[in-house]
């Protein structure tokens, strides 16, 4: 819920914060921003709530939003010459479509930001905070490539590769295991890899 387990008044989230007490015993999350980012509006929302309580005497007493970090996330660094390197599930993607991706992933996260996209003020209902504007899909996708034609588009580092495209793979793999799994096999065992 991200407060403190020795102050209860103080909350944090981000790098400098280590959380405690996560299911199945998985350890806390590396500091990345995709943490940060994700956890800001449940930090948000147990903030109101523990500062909307009537009294300080019931401040242990206030129902707040658990926060559960994903385990795996899109790993991206630019890289300064219209390319970037990025990581996901055990793949290396590398070129100018992953730039691209990286471009407007940011861009889609700043334009949360503009008013007429900020969250209402009002308290949240009981439960879990809903952080999916930052899982946006469209809903006019196209149906999932063939597993090895999808690890042969990942795997490329040429200019022509439509970032879009290789978006809805990742997001394809996201959605599936089992697909997830074809693809990174055809990636690992029937793609011949560069020497």
């Amino acid at each position: 819920n991200l407060q403190s387990v020795s102050h209860p008044f103080v909350f944090a989230a981000g790098d400098c914060a280590e959380i405690l007490g996560l299911p199945n015993g998985q350890r806390s999350p590396p500091k990345a921003g995709v943490y940060a980012v994700r956890s800001g509006p449940i930090l948000i929302e147990n903030l109101t709530r523990f500062l909307n309580q009537e009294t300080k005497a019931a401040e242990t007493d206030v129902e707040l939003i658990e926060f559960l970090p994903q385990n795996e996330f899109l790993k991206l660094i630019m890289c300064g010459d219209e390319t970037a390197i990025g990581f996901r599930f055990g793949m290396v993607l590398e070129g100018k479509w992953v730039w691209q991706l990286k471009d407007r992933i940011d861009n889609m996260f700043m334009d949360l930001f503009r008013a007429e996209h900020l969250p209402s003020e009002e308290p949240k209902a009981k439960g879990r905070l809903d952080a999916s504007q930052y899982d946006t899909i469209p809903p006019d996708r196209p149906p999932p490539l063939d597993p090895r034609d999808a690890a042969i588009l990942l795997q490329r580092t040429d200019d022509h590769v439509p970032y879009e495209q290789a978006w809805d793979i990742l997001r394809d793999m996201m959605e599936s295991e089992e697909y997830r799994a074809r693809v990174t096999s055809a990636a690992r065992h029937d793609i011949p890899q560069p020497s």
